[in-house]
């Protein structure tokens, strides 16, 4: 029997059976596929369950008790949606966001929308449920928009998911240098429209944060693939993290930056430096101070700012900051 076909059918009849379903009974029924007592029938099931739980289909084992025999089942109650009791037009609202999800194509749980989308069609039989679901899936199987940061994203979800080390082809940001580094993924944040994975680089030896996009190649260790290669360090925490400022992120010594924010000041672009910015107030406009292990970020959010701000210190960073400035205009010209 095709693949395809046996994963479909045995889900078909765990979803069927009214209590769990012994391995004799899986095995009459696949005789084909799972007959005999070797244990390479085993190993098909278990990778076949595999797939299924991929798949967003929970098959599980439960032992047996005075009501009910042992055996395999499907967990009914994370499969199916309840009844959300949502009205039309909210439904719709689920749909279009989670289409949008999709077709930005950097969606790292892109699979797992997917079979939402599709359960939510299923539970709602709501107009246009189908035609949504099917846009998804069309999303999903083409990868049409962004697809090589669509890729790296999951792949290092999933390696995040199963602590798996990867091997990284990475650009530099200041330097501008290709490096190849180890690293232990320990998760992914989206910040400003952009994703970032942090992990502890061996190269390093420390915690640092990955700018995707900068991400040139990637390859998840292919060894025990259901075998943790780490385990993240004690008291790590991702959200403290992703609410660092770019410029926060650890690539060099600290350095002690100053900016000058230009009047009129307004209370986004002073809140735009993060709370453990030191400012003072002068003249309408404002000087920021900040500790940067990170000079590059901090001069493309300076210069994101316009003629609204500009760099006064350390000398070389205003150095930079001219240079650009000056490329850019020659470039306009």
């Amino acid at each position: 029997m095709h693949k395809d076909q046996r994963l479909l059918d045995l889900a078909a009849l765990l979803l069927k059976a009214a209590e769990p379903v012994s391995w004799r009974e899986i095995q009459e029924q696949f005789a084909g596929d799972y007959g005999g007592k070797g244990e390479a029938a085993i190993r098909k099931f278990e990778r076949d369950k595999a797939d299924l739980l991929e798949l967003g289909i929970p098959v599980r084992w439960v032992a047996g008790d005075e009501d009910l025999p042992a055996g395999y089942l499907i967990d009914k109650d994370e499969f199916y949606l309840p009844d959300l009791k949502l009205p039309p037009e909210d439904l719709a609202l689920l749909y279009l966001a989670g289409s949008a999800a999709l077709a930005n194509g950097t969606f790292p749980y892109a699979r797992d929308l997917a079979h939402a989308l599709n359960k939510l069609s299923f539970a709602a039989r709501s107009p246009g449920a189908s035609e949504a679901a099917g846009l998804a899936a069309r999303h999903l199987s083409s990868g049409e928009s962004a697809p090589d940061a669509a890729s790296r994203i999951e792949e290092l979800s999933r390696a995040v998911a199963h602590k798996k080390r990867v091997h990284l082809v990475y650009l530099g940001a200041e330097r501008r240098e290709r490096t190849e580094r180890d690293v232990e993924p320990y998760g992914l944040f989206q910040q400003g429209g952009a994703w970032y994975a942090v992990g502890f680089c061996r190269m390093r030896q420390a915690i640092r944060t990955f700018h995707v996009a900068r991400i040139e190649s990637l390859a998840v260790n292919a060894a025990a693939p259901r075998t943790p290669d780490f385990e993240p360090v004690e008291g790590f925490s991702l959200a403290d993290h992703a609410t660092r400022e770019t410029w926060e992120y650890a690539h060099h010594a600290p350095v002690r930056c100053k900016v000058r924010l230009h009047p009129p000041l307004s209370n986004e672009v002073l809140a735009s430096f993060g709370g453990r910015a030191r400012v003072k107030e002068e003249g309408g406009g404002a000087v920021v101070e900040v500790d940067a292990t990170n000079t590059e970020g901090l001069l493309r959010h300076v210069l994101g700012l316009g003629d609204g701000a500009e760099v006064l210190a350390p000398k070389d960073l205003r150095q930079r900051a001219k240079d650009a400035l000056a490329g850019l205009a020659k470039e306009l010209s």
